[in-house]
């Protein structure tokens, strides 16, 4: 069976030009981890390749959903398992390459079988989070739940409506469930992994600057709007990084600079957030984003 390679780290490290490579060298399957570029809609803000270069390299996982439609951990972990088996049937290896990094962990490291979502259930909690409030319904969850709710945050909403979701449909604790994790359904597989982080924190954060300023260029307000118009300013996928900031923007809550400022920041905090992650998960190798010949360097830990 072929090994599983997953390429993983902070935004803007060069992990898609990196699996790129290795798909040019090796029958495999590129499958994005990539909480937004599941999103069609969803391109410039995202880093989405182009068109272009989904066609010279086929992802999966990206343009799979309409903006205002859910997806969930479980929903990837679900996906991933299937585009594994098709690619062990077809003699290829399964390269994972983006930046979402708990899909990382819920693969490689295991996360519980949660109950799949109940619409009659969430519909009942999002009416009390209307009328009551999130404070009201984070109490409640401190009351069925006080574990839970101490690893969660108080404004967390999608996780609080969640776990007392999981309460109310198994009559448990969301908290034991999540501690009879067990390890992901890939024991058969070789599992090699490769982080890329920046070797230099003040340039990388001039990059992110430089990268941002394109994204403005190349249209991100104008892609952000039409997203409003066609859906509206609730969907999730406008929280992520650059978009949440573009909306206080379009709102008039920002200037320009402190638009860009505060948005280079975001994505700063949240390289930060995606190396803290390294710590949880079992890396084969860490490359600094500059390194040269990474993919000689895979090779050499690949026995194919």
């Amino acid at each position: 069976m072929k090994p599983i390679i997953a390429i993983y780290g902070p935004t803007h490290t060069g992990k898609t030009d990196l699996a790129n490579a290795l798909y040019t060298k090796f029958p495999s399957e590129l499958i994005s981890v990539d909480s937004v570029q599941i999103y069609k809609n969803f391109d410039i803000g995202s880093n989405k390749p182009s068109p272009e270069e989904i066609k010279k390299f086929p992802h999966h996982l990206i343009d799979i959903l309409e903006p205002n439609e859910d997806f969930s951990v479980s929903d990837f972990k679900k996906r991933s398992l299937e585009i594994i088996q098709k690619a062990d049937e077809d003699s290829k290896i399964p390269i994972f390459v983006g930046g979402t990094m708990m899909y990382f962990y819920s693969l490689f490291e295991g996360l519980a079988d949660l109950p799949p979502r109940d619409d009659l259930i969430r519909a009942e909690l999002n009416c009390d989070l209307e009328t009551f409030g999130l404070s009201s319904l984070f109490q409640r969850l401190e009351k069925i739940d006080p574990e839970a709710a101490l690893k969660i945050h108080h404004h967390d909403t999608q996780r609080i409506l969640r776990a007392l979701e999981v309460c109310i449909i198994t009559n448990n604790k969301f908290s034991e469930i999540i501690k009879k994790t067990h390890k992901k359904n890939l024991l058969d597989h070789k599992i090699l992994s490769f982080a890329i982080v920046p070797d230099n924190r003040a340039k990388y954060k001039n990059e992110l600057k430089i990268r941002f300023e394109s994204m403005l260029k190349r249209g991100l307000v104008d892609e952000v709007k039409s997203i409003i118009e066609r859906f509206s300013k609730n969907i999730s996928a406008l929280n992520a990084v650059g978009y949440k900031q573009c909306l206080e923007f379009i709102d008039g809550n920002l200037s320009e600079e402190e638009f860009i400022t505060k948005s280079v920041n975001a994505s700063y905090q949240l390289a930060k957030r995606q190396i803290t992650w390294l710590n949880k998960l079992s890396t084969t190798r860490i490359f600094e984003k500059d390194e040269m010949n990474k993919v000689i360097k895979i090779e050499s830990f690949l026995q194919i």
